[in-house]
């Protein structure tokens, strides 16, 4: 998989949290970050169980758009390393 910095991906979940329910392009823009990295990062999120899917839209697009918010297990994963990465 994706050698994922931790500081990142604590940054990314704080957002994620800070903001929820947010969308991929929400993320993107408010935290100034590529579609790419975001891209990867929800991946790797979602396949760890951080983050979980609470509403899917289908707008006039190809792809259905997806809002995210924190899971439990994202929620103490914060709780532990949040406050040495602000």
């Amino acid at each position: 998989m994706y050698n994922l910095g931790v500081r990142t991906l604590i940054q990314l979940l704080g957002d994620v949290g800070d903001r929820e329910p947010v969308n991929f392009s929400d993320l993107c823009l408010g935290g100034r970050r590529g579609y790419g990295m975001v891209g990867r990062y929800l991946k790797f999120c979602m396949a760890a169980g951080l983050i979980d899917v609470v509403a899917v839209r289908k707008g006039r697009g190809r792809y259905p758009s997806r809002d995210y918010a924190l899971s439990e297990r994202g929620r103490r994963l914060l709780e532990l390393f949040g406050e040495g990465f602000e």
